[in-house]
């Protein structure tokens, strides 16, 4: 009877252990379910809650109403639905600057070399005027120096020599050509007589040919033959106009031919000569403005663009060199001088000098030379485009000084198609200049809902071949849009680069990526991989 009791509390008290334990493991679910929740809400924290993709028929606080200037343009709901536009809000412009955004180098102002001539005496000689020193402007023709010659001198002896000798042929031909027609002469003494008289008008025009290398003119070889007065003396003129930047020759002085005398140079445009790293090459291209600052002028901007890119790397920097051409009124510009240079537009700051907003990259567009953005309404299918003033991008950002606020919502992805429909029903935008605010109305772009929008749309795919296609025919002026799909796995393909247009774009493994543009002037431009080993060609027409 006891055993059996004993037996009893037994299983009694494992019934008890059972029921605890799994007492404890529920509420340790329980907390290990609420933990996780709770970390995942923690990680979330601060990240952007993406914005519906097609769906624009609710009103929101963001959207805007048109503003004198602005273009509406209405998509129809069918298009819109196919268009895949996103939208992403304004930011407040935190950490830029005025100058913010642009690629940054130091350079050094140096002449202008297709405008930097040497000046050279064409002879030999004992220099006797010397008439510009250091600095001087002078003007085309201007005498400059004298020199005496003795080899003008010889020359124009040997010329004065074989005019006498010409005499003498040209008589003795008259003579014999008279002697030949009564018989008086042979036929063979007539020939004698011609050849040696061409002879020595040959000669006469090769004396002549070397005068004027020596830098006599007709007339004055003209004056020569009539006066028979040598001049030994050679006025050295100014080819060009210019400032005097070097002279080596002084009054007594013996110089030789080839000798260099003067150096002239127009300083009315100068080079800036820099140096951009490797990882900048696709973002600098021949064309793009520039902007160059000095401490020694704090208050002034000096404007110019890049006229080439040297497509030679120096092994030892791994940079290369870019040359900005800059308008240098009055001088102002020394050679030498160290600089600084900004790559790209440079907008006029605002009051503050600085941005009032900051919008994503694929949110700008150009046309005609103006910046805009396309802002959503509280209508569905309809979009605004607004001109605004904005920078260099920096992180993916784009900073706007006028035209936009932070908070305003607009079309990142899609934006492209807007430009082309805009332009589509409107390509006057592309000549027509902006008018001053508060004049026009804002413009309803009628029938956008009826158009399809001008696009020229091409797939490339990167295969273990290269490119296919590996060459894009383009129209010039009308909107793209390339579509590259790397297919291959291994290898350099993990980049695009069109060096012409300053665009390079990551591809992802079996990820089709989307790269719009206008197309500018016609001709051929290279693209190809990171590392230039995959290589395609545009065909602009």
């Amino acid at each position: 009877m006891e055993e059996q009791n004993n037996r009893h509390q037994n299983r009694s008290r494992r019934k008890q252990w059972i029921i605890a334990t799994l007492v404890l493991a529920i509420a340790a679910a329980a907390f290990a379910f609420f933990y996780a929740r709770g970390s995942r809400r923690s990680s979330l924290a601060g990240r952007p809650v993406p914005e519906p993709v097609g769906d624009f028929a609710a009103p929101s606080l963001s959207a805007v109403t048109p503003r004198p200037g602005d273009v509406v343009i209405e998509i129809a709901p069918d298009k819109l639905a196919n268009a895949q536009i996103k939208i992403e809000a304004a930011v407040e412009p935190s950490g830029f600057s005025a100058m913010t955004g642009g690629l940054r180098t130091t350079g050094t102002v140096q002449a202008n070399a297709y405008k930097e001539v040497p000046i050279l005496p064409i002879a030999g000689g004992v220099v006797r005027e010397v008439n510009a020193q250091l600095g001087d402007q002078v003007k085309r023709g201007q005498k400059l120096a004298v020199i005496f010659s003795a080899e003008l001198a010889d020359a124009q002896s040997d010329f004065l020599r074989m005019l006498a000798e010409l005499e003498r042929h040209h008589h003795r031909y008259k003579r014999t050509a008279d002697l030949a027609e009564i018989g008086a002469a042979s036929r063979q003494e007539l020939e004698e007589a011609t050849a040696d008289y061409k002879t020595e008008q040959a000669k006469i025009a090769a004396m002549r040919q070397k005068l004027a290398l020596l830098g006599m003119s007709t007339q004055q070889m003209n004056e020569l033959e009539r006066n028979s007065q040598v001049s030994a003396l050679i006025t050295v003129e100014s080819p060009a106009p210019g400032t005097i930047l070097s002279r080596t020759v002084n009054v007594g002085e013996v110089v030789m031919s080839g000798k260099e005398l003067f150096r002239v140079a127009d300083l009315s445009t100068v080079w800036v000569i820099g140096q951009i790293y490797e990882k900048d090459f696709a973002t600098t291209q021949v064309g793009m403005p520039a902007t160059i600052t000095t401490p020694a002028y704090p208050d002034r901007k000096f404007t110019g663009r890049v006229s080439f890119i040297d497509p030679r790397v120096d092994p030892q920097t791994r940079t290369a060199q870019v040359r900005v051409e800059v308008a240098n009124p009055g001088e102002t510009l020394k050679l030498g001088m160290f600089v600084d240079v900004i790559f790209g537009h440079q907008p006029a700051a605002s009051p503050g000098g600085q941005p009032v907003a900051a919008a994503p990259r694929a949110a700008l567009q150009y046309i005609g030379g103006k910046q805009v953005v396309y802002l959503i309404t509280d209508k569905a299918g309809s979009f605004v485009q607004r001109e605004v003033n904005a920078g260099m991008e920096a992180n993916g950002l784009i900073p706007v000084y006028s035209g936009l606020a932070a908070g305003e919502r607009l079309v990142t992805e899609g934006s492209f198609l807007l430009r082309a429909e805009s332009l589509k029903l409107n390509p006057a935008q592309l000549t027509a200049a902006t008018p001053p605010p508060g004049q026009p109305q804002p413009q309803t772009v009628a029938g956008a809902q009826k158009t399809e929008p001008a696009l020229q749309a091409v797939s490339v795919t990167l295969t273990e071949k290269g490119y296919q296609p590996d060459r894009i025919r383009l129209r010039s002026h009308v909107p793209a849009r390339l579509t590259f799909t790397r297919k291959v796995e291994q290898g350099c393909g993990t980049e695009v680069v069109f060096p012409d247009y300053g665009i390079k774009r990551e591809l992802p493994f079996n990820t089709p990526v989307v790269i719009e543009f206008t197309p500018g002037k016609a001709g051929e431009f290279k693209f190809a991989c990171g590392m230039d080993m995959l290589r395609g060609k545009l065909i602009v027409r």
